[in-house]
């Protein structure tokens, strides 16, 4: 009885932090794969201006990208008009850059098939341990979940606002340490996505991560109070 009860209680802190991972990769992978995300930080970069590539030129682009994101095709081959002359875009080093970044967001993709697969399965597990109790059980996780993954977005979004320029260099020499992501301004992949860019798309999805998650925590308080019903 008690081992089971500290199983319960440790599972009690992974449900939060599987919740939270969850809701961060959804998010991400929202990001990567939404057109109108591109379109509207194109936009909002003059990355038309930037390349001559025009905005319906920029969404063959991003969707180029995301074709290549969900597939197993190798290498990346991204073709637009530039100033009316159509060509191939980004050499062999952006090229070999961006093979590496695929991986990076497909381990996203895999962690996010991970959590919700612990959270179904630890969610079926306290249905039949708990029978009716499992409201009381699930409300905690929702709260707590909320409450983790606030905190970790909450730090990070203040040091990307301060110094979301270190920040992203440091994440490139942990993700990328061959170093093959450093590129001249003049080069297609900074041209067509701009620092802003990922900084943009980072508190996008910092944002739509804390919305959520205060969601989560309000469902956690309507649950806890069915949980509380004789």
């Amino acid at each position: 009885m008690a081992s089971m009860h500290r199983s319960w209680a440790v599972v009690g802190w992974l449900a939060p932090v599987a919740l939270m991972l969850l809701l961060v990769t959804s998010n991400v992978r929202f990001a990567v794969g939404s057109l109108p995300v591109y379109d509207a930080l194109f936009e909002r970069h003059g990355v038309s201006a930037r390349t001559g590539i025009t905005p319906e030129g920029l969404r063959g682009v991003g969707r180029q990208f995301q074709e290549y994101f969900t597939s197993e095709a190798e290498p990346l081959r991204v073709r637009a008009e530039v100033d009316g002359v159509e060509r191939g875009l980004f050499g062999a080093d952006e090229v070999s850059h961006m093979a590496d970044v695929k991986q990076l967001i497909l381990l996203t993709f895999s962690v996010q098939r991970a959590s919700a697969m612990f959270l179904l399965l630890v969610t079926g597990l306290a249905v039949y341990a708990f029978r009716r109790a499992v409201w009381g059980t699930v409300a905690v996780w929702l709260r707590r979940g909320p409450l983790v993954t606030t905190g970790v977005i909450a730090v990070l979004g203040i040091a990307a606002l301060v110094a979301f320029d270190p920040l992203f260099t440091l994440f490139h020499n942990l993700a990328f340490p061959q170093g093959n992501f450093l590129f001249p301004r003049t080069a297609d992949l900074v041209r067509v996505f701009p620092f802003g860019f990922w900084r943009d798309m980072t508190l996008l999805i910092g944002a739509m991560t804390i919305v959520e998650a205060a969601t989560l925590y309000a469902v956690g308080l309507v649950l806890r109070r069915v949980g509380a019903r004789p």
